[in-house]
């Protein structure tokens, strides 16, 4: 009888033990994400001080955005895994503001248009991977909301007029983010405008590809026909937060008609919706 107690006692050490060593554990790998942010902020500061010293638009140019590219994606890192409350989570986002404002430029430049599609890439793995509560999502919108002159192509491809391909991964980010932020008529609009413009795009130059520039890396070519899936996706994806399986099941059946196989952007959200569609039939 006397074994109880002791038992119940070594399990509450280990308990302890084991919630002692997470939070060892967790504040090791907060140091070390904090560490690797200073030496980030460090390294675009002394860069960005160059290029404004020298005003060489070749090399020094390069690597002032490259280090302002770096830092923007260890910020976003690093804020989508703050809680809720954290202290310095308004700081983070500001500083994210801020960094992207001088990487961007006047919103009439081709240098605005290269920014805000850098930034919808950097933001699409935390809205597509990440799940993203919808204050963070709301921040993620305000960050790649379309410039102006998607905004031209939206009102041509109003009057059927096939359009320049120009900002659609920002409208396709700003689409999932309006989604994800519980704005789902809103991000609706969104996929249409985009859909429409593919659409189009894609009838007049079946094999047409987008060139989002060598720094897109991978991913700096894309065919129309990735567009026309991807928001047959996203539409699949809203039906799902507004829990209508059959709308959800439909769309994505004609996402798989449209190509077998699906893009890097498109293949989180896939499982999701399937994981989805699984449970619901189970």
């Amino acid at each position: 009888m006397r074994q109880f107690p002791i038992i119940a006692k070594r399990s509450l050490e280990v308990h302890f033990l084991l919630a002692l060593m997470a939070g060892l554990m967790s504040s090791a790998h907060a140091d070390v994400e904090g560490a690797e942010l200073e030496e980030h902020r460090k390294q675009y500061q002394e860069a960005h001080a160059n290029f404004v010293k020298t005003q060489d638009y070749g090399k020094d140019y390069r690597l002032s955005i490259e280090s302002a590219h770096q830092l923007i994606l260890k910020l976003l890192q690093y804020w989508i895994t703050l809680p809720e409350d954290a202290v310095d989570e308004p700081d983070i986002r500001r500083e994210i503001r801020a960094v992207y404002k001088k990487t961007a430029g006047s919103s009439l430049t081709g240098k605005y248009n290269q920014a805000k599609s850098f930034m919808s890439r950097a933001v699409w793995p935390l809205l597509a991977t990440k799940e993203p509560n919808q204050e963070q999502a709301s921040f993620i919108a305000e960050l790649v909301k379309p410039q102006i002159g998607v905004r031209i192509n939206d009102k041509a491809v109003k009057r059927g007029k096939p359009t320049e391909p120009f900002g659609w991964n920002v409208q396709a980010a700003y689409a999932l983010a309006l989604i994800r932020s519980g704005k789902a008529k809103q991000g609706h609009e969104e996929i249409d405008l985009l859909y429409a413009k593919a659409r189009i795009n894609s009838k007049v130059n079946p094999e047409g590809k987008l060139d989002y520039g060598p720094d897109a890396g991978e991913g700096r070519y894309r065919n129309y026909k990735d567009y026309l899936q991807l928001c047959e996706v996203l539409r699949a994806l809203r039906a799902l937060i507004l829990d209508d399986r059959i709308v959800a099941a439909k769309h994505l059946e004609m996402a798989k008609k449209l190509r077998e196989t699906f893009s890097a952007e498109a293949i989180p959200l896939v499982s999701e919706v399937e994981q989805f569609l699984n449970m619901k039939t189970e």
